[in-house]
């Protein structure tokens, strides 16, 4: 701290203690006071000067007056210093004792489509937060700390609270944002410590102690219990303890090891009275599945439908296939239909750097490529697809037609996204051959790397409902 500095500080509590400190010299005052060491080190010295003056003036008294006259007083900086302390120091305990409570440690400055839970601490947006835990069940919502680092919570997730320094995530994903006056803010997981060196970084932890810290600007440091010396990562690196990452991409890779079976699903083909029925991509001939712009391969076996345009990565982008068998309805006319998207919690990038997203839904009109194999459909081989910009997130225009969009808002984790209309109904209308497929593609851009790639629940997905597609059949005549 410059000299300028500590003159400052020891300005503040005098007019502190003279009652004549505004409201924000008074919040500046109590911010420095908690978070920085270095000014509670500047107190401390110059209260210690100032009892020891105390202590030699009380001396001075009881010594004859003539011997007074003859000592050298001390000099006029150091009893400004020293006097300037002692009232900073009697002003804070006059200001504690004025507060109802310890200082809070930050605020709650956006909450959008949020949905809490168990949270101990008040969830309006705009409110002050004391040290606590808040529980998101869906939805994002943003943190801004006194010190001045941003958290952004993505749903689902529990974070406490623990001072304007620090937090700790006991569940889920968070992206913090830590601007120069914070660095050293602190991110703890059930078993790591993440420490900030001014940066923008994200962190994903599970009760388990396993955790993935991903640098997406600056640098940090990361401290692992058991380990004997703190690793640095720098922009683009990570780190993954308990493989935590493949456990995100495939969570029901071992759900045979699971203690508890999936909850109950609807079957494969149900009828909802009126003329309506549905069928999801587990009946019959349905499949879907997932490519990639990459050395990544789908195996047809995954849990969710992975989908992503990125222009920042060339190798992330990622378009879904859903293909419907539509034997059950041959003979019947179609007069409306539905198609069913159930969207899951994304584990992979970070949903604070995707916007509102759009997607889109194609149909494909060449029948001959509905034969897609679903364990081995890859970048090259994907029926309407090429690897041009724009095929990234339009198939081509002669072997499929659009047939709706719809928008998933920014930090949705949970729910169902519904497409319908003429354009849907009528390429059911079309089909001739007993399967229709539909190509769904994400046209929203992330705004920087390692934005979020959104998920929906497969056929293979035990927890939730695979895509559905519903139609509403003509009576037949008796």
């Amino acid at each position: 701290m410059k000299p300028a500095e500590q003159w400052q500080l020891l300005e503040l509590w005098e007019r502190a203690r003279s009652g004549a400190s505004s409201p924000e010299e008074t919040a500046e005052l109590n911010r420095k006071i908690l978070e920085d060491a270095e000014a509670r080190q500047v107190l401390a010295r110059a209260a210690w000067m100032d009892a020891e003056m105390q202590h030699l003036d009380a001396k001075d008294l009881a010594q004859p007056a003539i011997a007074q006259a003859h000592r050298p007083r001390a000099s006029s900086w150091r009893w400004h210093v020293a006097t300037a302390a002692l009232a900073a120091l009697l002003a804070v305990g006059f200001f504690s004792l004025l507060s109802q409570g310890p200082a809070p440690a930050a605020t709650l400055v956006k909450a959008r489509n949020c949905k809490w839970g168990s949270s101990a601490l008040p969830t309006l947006e705009g409110s002050s937060l004391m040290p606590g835990t808040m529980e998101l069940l869906e939805g994002m919502a943003t943190l801004r700390f006194e010190s001045g680092a941003e958290v952004t919570l993505e749903a689902p997730v529990s974070l406490e609270v623990l001072s304007a320094m620090e937090c700790r995530v006991k569940r889920g994903t968070v992206v913090a944002d830590v601007p120069p006056q914070a660095k050293g803010f602190t991110i703890v997981t059930p078993e790591t410590r993440v420490v900030d060196w001014g940066t923008r970084f994200g962190v994903s932890a599970g009760e388990d102690g396993k955790c993935l810290v991903h640098v997406i600007e600056g640098l940090v440091e990361v401290q692992r219990q058991g380990e004997k010396s703190a690793r640095e990562l720098r922009s683009g690196q990570r780190v993954d303890y308990g493989n935590f990452l493949a456990g995100a991409v495939n969570p029901d890779a071992l759900r045979e090891d699971q203690p508890e079976p999936g909850r109950w699903l609807p079957g494969p083909v149900r009828d909802l009275g009126d003329g309506w029925q549905a069928i999801t991509t587990a009946y019959g001939a349905g499949k879907d599945t997932w490519i990639q712009s990459s050395t990544v391969k789908a195996t047809g076996r995954e849990s969710f439908l992975r989908v992503k345009h990125s222009s920042h990565d060339a190798k992330l982008d990622r378009k879904a296939y859903i293909a419907f068998d539509l034997t059950r309805f041959q003979g019947r006319e179609i007069l409306e239909a539905e198609l069913d998207l159930h969207i899951e919690p994304s584990e992979l990038g970070f949903a604070s750097l995707v916007p509102d997203a759009t997607f889109t839904v194609h149909a494909l009109t060449d029948e001959s490529l509905d034969l897609w194999p679903e364990d081995g459909l890859t970048w090259e081989n994907a029926p309407a697809h090429d690897g041009s910009l724009e095929g990234r997130t339009t198939p081509i225009a002669s072997q499929a037609d659009k047939v709706g969009e719809f928008i998933v808002p920014q930090g949705t984790t949970r729910g169902v996204f519904s497409l319908k209309g003429e354009a849907l109904t009528h390429a059911l209308r079309a089909d001739t051959n007993g399967i229709i497929t539909f190509i769904l593609t994400r046209q929203t851009d992330e705004m920087a790397r390692n934005g979020l790639a959104h998920a929906f629940a497969s056929r293979e997905n035990t927890k939730n409902t695979p895509p559905t597609l519903r139609v509403k059949l003509k009576e037949s005549p008796e």
